[in-house]
């Protein structure tokens, strides 16, 4: 029996101008016996992300499994946020830290003006306050450091990729902001979205699973969210709308050959499950 009735993917976007948003964000939702309905030039980062609530109050309604998720990195890599704040590194905990504010660290906003490169920059000055490096992890257009900065990781207890991405390959460091193929604003735009829908869902009584922090095997009826990466899954054109759209099929193809349920249980040492519950984990790499 497959596991998901439906299946959503959104391309997000981490442009500060919300008519090139609107140009980027891709939704596709598929299910079986119907066409994929594919999404684009509707929505900045705030309404798809309100549009995919309301698709899974939707289909919880009707007693439909959701799988769904976004296409950027849901947390940064194990020791990062404590190096930068000095707290605990549990997820629900990051992403409200972003969402409320911080240690010194203003909330990631969209309002007045959206913020994240400018947060990035401040983390950049905090750490090396605290650290001493002379320089910070984020780089690229519009920073001191353009260009890769080669932090020197072995000062600092964390480094530039994530497990998940050493694990895969052609993945982007968080760290580089702006740029062709980078998710690092994006990322950092998303995150707070993920803390404000785990909490919408709570209120509203929809049961969803974060995956992997909640645990490695979504259980019962609960929704899941996931992190995409549509490399692993598009091998042709490449584009915002294809990209959600190989997303959703690659996932409902796997499911109804009962091979989905295997890249929810990686082949991870249990050390390596305590990093990836930190770090979070791309669906698709075993």
């Amino acid at each position: 029996m497959p596991l998901f009735d439906v299946y959503i993917a959104v391309d997000f976007s981490g442009s500060k101008d919300t008519g090139r948003q609107k140009a980027s964000i891709a939704v596709a939702e598929t299910q079986r016996g119907t066409t994929p309905d594919i999404m684009k030039d509707r929505f900045n980062r705030f309404e798809v992300v309100l549009f995919l609530l309301q698709r899974l109050f939707h289909h919880n309604s009707e007693g439909k499994r959701v799988l769904c998720g976004f296409d950027f990195s849901y947390s940064f890599p194990q020791g990062f946020w404590h190096t930068l704040t000095g707290q605990p590194e549990i997820w629900s905990s990051v992403t409200c830290g972003l969402v409320d504010g911080i240690v010194n660290l203003p909330p990631v906003t969209e309002k007045p003006e959206p913020n994240a490169r400018e947060w990035a920059g401040l983390a950049n000055k905090k750490l090396v306050y605290s650290l001493g490096t002379g320089k910070g992890p984020f780089w690229g257009p519009g920073f001191a450091q353009s260009t890769d900065p080669k932090f020197p990781f072995s000062k600092v207890d964390f480094n530039e990729y994530r497990l998940t991405e050493k694990r895969g390959s052609g993945f982007k460091p968080i760290f580089k902001i702006g740029g062709s193929g980078t998710v690092g604003l994006q990322s950092l735009c998303g995150m707070p979205y993920l803390f404000q829908i785990q909490t919408t869902c709570v209120q509203q009584k929809v049961p969803l699973h974060c995956w992997p922090f909640d645990g490695w095997e979504p259980e019962g009826s609960a929704h899941c969210l996931v992190e995409w990466y549509p490399a692993l899954y598009n091998k042709g054109q490449k584009s915002h709308e294809q990209d959600a759209l190989a997303c959703v099929n690659w996932a409902m193809d796997m499911d109804d050959q009962d091979k989905l349920h295997a890249y929810f249980v990686p082949d991870l040492s249990d050390d390596e499950k305590a990093q990836a519950i930190t770090e979070g984990w791309v669906l698709g790499i075993l």
